[in-house]
């Protein structure tokens, strides 16, 4: 279990010290963008199919 918790937290800092550049970012946060509406989208359609 300690070597666990070791290895996790070793893997944050390296995750927290990597650089990344704008471009990734821009991408991620359209991805993640995308992924919400797609996500709302089909939660309304599902609404939509309960109701009728």
């Amino acid at each position: 279990m300690e070597k666990v918790q070791h290895m996790t937290r070793s893997a944050i800092r390296r995750a927290s010290t990597m650089e990344v550049n704008p471009q990734t970012k821009q991408n991620l946060q359209e991805l993640f963008v995308n992924f919400c509406l797609i996500l709302i989208c089909l939660l309304l359609i599902y609404i939509i199919v309960l109701l009728l």
